[in-house]
């Protein structure tokens, strides 16, 4: 059976994974960037098409598949479904996150607004899958770890680790926390584009473990080869830190709302996704490169 795909998001955390796997298992691969960037490696296993689909007026690119892996930020496939649907599309799998549901009740404007807009998105995506005829299923992470490019959340805590010598914590750090490496996200793409029963469905999904922040954060000290140690900080004193990390391109998505999360849990059971198509996370144990952090 020849199979043929379309990876959009190619070089973000999932999608690193994914098209190395796609190509062991021989499809037929096109990958969409706006720039060549890590997209050759994968040589003539893969037809790169540069395209850029913030570009609503640009003509979509040549290409015939069957299955869409949309690994990038959701909202930026929505212009497009019903060029996809033309190219031969009938299935998309694509990511949103958990964060839909773990940050509704945040004080913070910026993450209700993201809350409210990954819902439209979702709800978007849906209407126009169902629409046109195309099987979808959303797969809603929870904090993402294990990027071959980097990752976000687990990096940002060993970059203030290697800086700083310790880590800021507020409250108990008790709140619990499902880190999902990101290779088995993308082995849960390779396990449902054909099965039926993942079919117009979404699956909140995480990490094996359920680990107090605190436990997390020891976990990556250890990784370091660091002793953990930790700094009991007051809100106020994390807020400033926060807003002057701020001014920095890399730390702009941080929030003071992150800290006060730090004793809410954001678990989701892995259930349904067991049942399903017999997801098998791993345990929490990241690795980290010289350069990584």
């Amino acid at each position: 059976m020849i199979k043929s795909c379309l990876v959009t998001g190619s070089s973000s955390q999932i999608g690193s994974w994914l098209v190395p796997l796609l190509v062991a298992d021989g499809w037929i691969i096109h990958l969409i960037s706006r720039g060549r960037s890590r997209m050759s490696d994968y040589g003539a296993d893969a037809t790169w098409h540069r395209f850029d689909l913030s570009k609503q007026d640009s003509p979509f690119p040549e290409l015939s598949a069957e299955v869409l892996f949309h690994t990038a930020g959701i909202a930026s496939i929505l212009p497009w479904i019903e060029q996809l649907h033309s190219v031969g599309i009938k299935r998309v799998i694509a990511f949103s996150s958990t964060s839909l549901f773990t940050k509704v009740a945040s004080t913070s404007p910026v993450d209700l607004d993201m809350v409210a807009r990954l819902g439209g998105y979702e709800k978007m995506l849906i209407a126009q899958c169902e629409k046109r005829g195309i099987a979808w299923t959303i797969l809603r992470p929870t904090m993402i770890y294990g990027g071959k490019f980097g990752d976000r959340t687990v990096l940002d805590i060993a970059r203030v680790i290697k800086r700083l010598g310790f880590f800021p914590v507020l409250g108990r750090g008790s709140g619990l926390r499902q880190p999902v490496h990101a290779q088995d996200l993308a082995n849960a793409c390779s396990q449902i584009w054909d099965r039926t029963i993942t079919f117009n469905k979404a699956y909140n999904i995480g990490g094996a473990e359920a680990l107090p922040y605190r436990r997390m954060v020891e976990r990556i000290f250890m990784a370091m080869n660091k002793k953990p140690r930790f700094l009991p900080v007051p809100l106020a004193g994390f807020s400033l830190a926060v807003r002057l990390a701020n001014y920095h391109p890399r730390y702009r998505h941080l929030t003071a709302s992150m800290a006060k999360r730090m004793d809410q849990d954001m678990v989701f059971a892995n259930d349904e996704a067991i049942s399903d198509f017999e997801y098998k996370p791993r345990d929490f144990l990241p690795q980290f490169s010289d350069r990584s952090a």
